[in-house]
C-alpha cells in the first residue's frame, strides 16, 4: 500500500512539474513584429438641415478598404495555475493607412425653386493606431497555446473631402473595443509564431459638409458613421 502511495505521489509530482514546464514557455516578456491584412468598413447616414435654403434630405452609404499593415507587439505573460497564462500587452502601428474612400452627393433646392447638386470625394485615413489588451491563455503543450483577447483601441483619424460639398467640421479620434482569438507556437525555446483574428468596434464618428445652394442659400449635412475593422494577423516574435 505504501509503495502504491509513493508511486502515485511521484506520478502526481511528475505531472505537475511537466505542466509547470509547459507554462514556463509562455511566461515573461515577449516582443514581436506583426503583419496583418485589415479590412475597414464605415457605414454611415447623413441628414441635411435646411440651412438658409429651407430644404432637408437624408442619405446613407458605406466605404471600405482592405490594406496591409505592420505593428509592434509587446506583452508580459503571468502564470496562473499549472497551464494558464494571463498576457497583458500593447500593440502599436507606426505610420498611417488609408481606411477607405467614397463619393457622396447632396442636392439642395434654393429659394428660387432650383435644385443645386453637389458631390464630393471623402477619404478616411487612420494614423498611429494602438491597442492595450489582456489575453487569458490556455497552454496546450510546452510548445503551443491558445488565447482569447479583449482590449481598448485608439487611433488618430484624418478625413479630407474634395468637390462641391466641402467638410466644415471633421470627426474626432477613434476609440473602441477589440476582441480576438489566436494561438502561439514556440518554434525554438525563444522564437515564436502567433496567428490571430480580431474585430474592433469603434465609437461612432461624425462630420459636417457644407454646400452652396445658390442665390445665397446654403445647406449643411451632418454625416454619422460606425467604423469597424477586421484583421487577420501573423506575428513573429522573441520571448526573453
Amino acid at each position: 500500500m505504501n509503495k502504491i502511495c509513493k508511486l502515485s505521489a511521484i506520478a502526481l509530482l511528475a505531472s505537475s512539474t511537466s505542466l509547470m514546464a509547459q507554462s514556463k514557455s509562455f511566461e515573461g516578456v515577449s516582443l514581436g513584429v506583426t503583419v496583418s491584412g485589415i479590412g475597414a468598413e464605415v457605414d454611415g447616414s447623413a441628414k441635411t438641415s435646411g440651412g438658409s435654403s429651407g430644404a432637408q434630405s437624408t442619405a446613407s452609404g458605406s466605404i471600405g478598404k482592405v490594406a496591409e499593415i505592420a505593428a509592434i507587439d509587446l506583452s508580459y505573460g503571468f502564470a496562473v495555475g499549472n497551464n494558464g497564462i494571463i498576457q497583458v500587452g500593447a500593440s502599436y502601428t507606426p505610420g498611417k493607412a488609408k481606411a477607405g474612400s467614397g463619393t457622396y452627393t447632396d442636392g439642395v433646392t434654393n429659394a428660387g425653386g432650383n435644385v443645386n447638386a453637389g458631390s464630393g470625394n471623402l477619404t478616411l485615413e487612420v494614423k498611429d493606431p494602438y491597442t492595450i489588451y489582456i489575453a487569458p491563455t490556455y497552454v496546450v503543450s510546452k510548445d503551443s497555446a491558445i488565447y482569447a483577447k479583449v482590449g481598448y483601441a485608439k487611433a488618430d483619424i484624418n478625413t479630407s473631402a474634395t468637390g462641391g460639398a466641402s467638410l466644415s467640421s471633421k470627426p474626432a479620434d477613434l476609440e473602441g473595443i477589440s476582441y480576438g482569438i489566436g494561438s502561439k507556437t514556440m518554434l525554438t525555446p525563444n522564437l515564436y509564431l502567433g496567428v490571430e483574428a480580431n474585430i474592433t468596434d469603434y465609437d461612432s464618428i461624425s462630420a459636417t459638409t457644407q454646400l452652396n445652394a445658390g442665390n445665397g442659400g446654403t445647406s449643411s449635412k451632418r454625416i454619422t458613421a460606425d467604423v469597424q475593422t477586421v484583421q487577420g494577423m501573423i506575428t513573429l516574435g522573441y520571448k526573453f
